[in-house]
């Protein structure tokens, strides 16, 4: 089983996400979905996001900010990373509060976030980039046999039908 997800995010190329995680100490991802066993205690790349976030916005929500990277089965590694502020998963199917599941509201610090890893594609090839790079918007992202903690959604019988 792996996961769809619409989030509310930036996108950026896998490349410029890896210098700014190579930066941090954390390891780069390859362009491999970061495997989320306990979001966010346990995700080294979900709690450098809040550390970031937080030092603007010292009452962020660690819960509000994970990283998806598409994956389906026999495609190749996909050279997008999204940095999501805010998500709604499926599993089957989900009706969508956009208030309350995906607010337009933009939390504090992410801006800055968003600016600090865009700084480490500066120096990537641009051939490795992605064009629209640090475009905001709302996504889908399907991530094959990736599996995680999504939200309290999943956790029940909901959309399993």
């Amino acid at each position: 089983m792996g996961s769809t997800t619409l989030i509310r995010a930036f996108k950026v190329s896998v490349a410029s996400f890896d210098a700014f995680l190579a930066a941090n100490n954390i390891h780069e991802t390859y362009g491999t979905p970061p495997f989320y066993g306990h979001h966010p205690e346990k995700d080294p790349i979900s709690k450098l996001l809040f550390a970031k976030i937080s030092q603007y916005d010292p009452d962020a929500d660690k819960n509000k900010f994970r990283v998806l990277i598409p994956a389906i089965q026999g495609a190749g590694r996909f050279q997008t990373t999204y940095v999501a502020y805010a998500w709604a998963a499926v599993r089957a199917h989900r009706e969508i509060k956009m208030d309350k599941d995906l607010p337009a509201e933009v939390p504090g610090g992410f801006e800055e976030l968003r600016q600090e890893i865009l700084g480490y594609g500066k120096d990537i090839d641009d051939g490795d980039k992605i064009p629209d790079e640090g475009k905001l918007g709302i996504y889908m992202v399907v991530t094959h046999d990736i599996r995680g903690y999504y939200g309290t959604e999943l956790d029940s019988s909901e959309g399993l039908y």
